[in-house]
């Protein structure tokens, strides 16, 4: 079951960051488009996943940019801003019962596409949400 709809606004958040900050979803409203990943706790692909996903983003453009959520502490990833969700109050905002998933916003935080897994096995290959963010620039001129 989908908790939000293509064509609205994702929910702002504020979680910690592995490298102890503050990190806001507003902080990159108006500048970049996003994949929003939440990886399933404890998975034991979630290494590789992060790894593939940093490969991707890494040639991004300024105007892209990967979240990715986990109740479990993650390390630092190049590219990625990789956020701590202890108590998986963001997880649940987004994706209610479902233990992982993914969500593309353009940069204003409007909802293109979605999706939930029950692994991280399940979540799309990092090219394909590539593809999702380059379509994403395309609709808004970026």
């Amino acid at each position: 079951m989908q908790t939000l709809q293509a064509g609205t606004i994702v929910p702002n958040f504020t979680l910690q960051t592995a490298m102890g900050e503050r990190f806001s979803r507003g902080d990159l409203r108006g500048k970049a488009a996003l994949v929003i990943v939440f990886l399933p706790a404890n998975d034991g692909l979630n290494p590789t996943y992060l790894a593939n996903l940093s490969t991707a983003a890494q040639r991004w453009s300024h105007e892209q940019k990967a979240l990715v959520i986990s109740a479990e502490a993650l390390p630092p990833t190049e590219g990625l801003t990789v956020l701590h969700d202890p108590e998986s109050k963001v997880l649940s905002q987004f994706l209610g019962e479902a233990k992982g998933g993914w969500f593309i916003t353009d940069r204003y935080g409007e909802l293109y596409a979605q999706g939930q897994s029950l692994s991280t096995a399940d979540l799309p290959k990092p090219m394909s949400l590539s593809e999702w963010l380059e379509y994403v620039n395309m609709r808004c001129g970026g």
